[in-house]
């Protein structure tokens, strides 16, 4: 899975299953091995802590999130997007 546009059925659903009310659940761990259908066919998004500014950076391109609120992240800390609007959150135990 690269970085352009997803392939195969995978590919497939994502881009037209929304008209026959198909959802995906997709996890990754860095957003620029991601396929763009994936982040511009999201309308929700959960952005953990990243190791790197370029990483925080990217993601704001991608989503729209502020790379510095993403740079702020702690651990077990999230920003969840809904649209274009995002809040904080913090996974607890």
């Amino acid at each position: 899975l690269g970085a352009g546009k997803a392939v195969g059925y995978h590919g497939k659903i994502l881009r037209v299953g929304r008209k026959f009310n198909l959802h995906t659940i997709n996890l990754f761990q860095r957003g620029q091995e991601v396929s763009k259908t994936i982040i511009d066919n999201c309308r929700f998004a959960c952005v953990m802590m990243q190791k790197t500014n370029a990483s925080a950076q990217y993601l704001e391109n991608m989503t729209g999130i502020s790379a510095k609120d993403i740079n702020n992240l702690e651990p077990l800390d999230y920003l969840l997007q809904d649209g274009r609007t995002y809040k904080k959150g913090k996974i607890r135990w």
